[in-house]
């Protein structure tokens, strides 16, 4: 994703790509993928042709009052302290995860909290619903 669709490198904490759904879910399986962006959220990617990947939609969470800032302590083994731009208030999606019906669920490592989601409009239209009713 271009840094400059929203400026991710200096809005505040942590930008890029943190973590992948790795379920097998009908729904989505081998046409949709979802990465955890930190500060640019949750990013859906069309996988259909895997040399042509798409993103075809992404949700980023508000901030709430219980958003902090995260910080690496000091003197911490193997980590590398947050650059000070990094050290901005911001939401950090974390994770990633969902399950047969087709729900998105999110977590944000700075207290944030979790979110439910769901794909609508077009990229909806990718995914396989049938496979989601029973």
């Amino acid at each position: 994703m271009p840094e400059k669709s929203g400026n991710f490198c200096s809005r505040g904490g942590r930008f890029g790509t943190h973590s992948s759904n790795e379920n097998f879910t009908l729904v989505y399986y081998k046409r949709i993928m979802f990465f955890a962006h930190f500060n640019a959220g949750v990013r859906a990617l069309d996988i259909r042709d895997p040399f042509n990947l798409k993103e075809i939609a992404y949700y980023i969470s508000e901030m709430t009052k219980n958003t902090v800032v995260l910080d690496t302590p000091a003197g911490q083994a193997g980590r590398v302290p947050l650059t000070e731009a990094a050290k901005k208030r911001a939401i950090q999606t974390n994770n990633v995860e969902v399950d047969d019906r087709g729900y998105i669920y999110i977590v944000d490592r700075a207290n944030t909290g979790m979110h439910i989601l769901e794909l609508t409009g077009s990229a909806r239209n990718i995914a396989n619903w049938q496979a989601a009713v029973k």
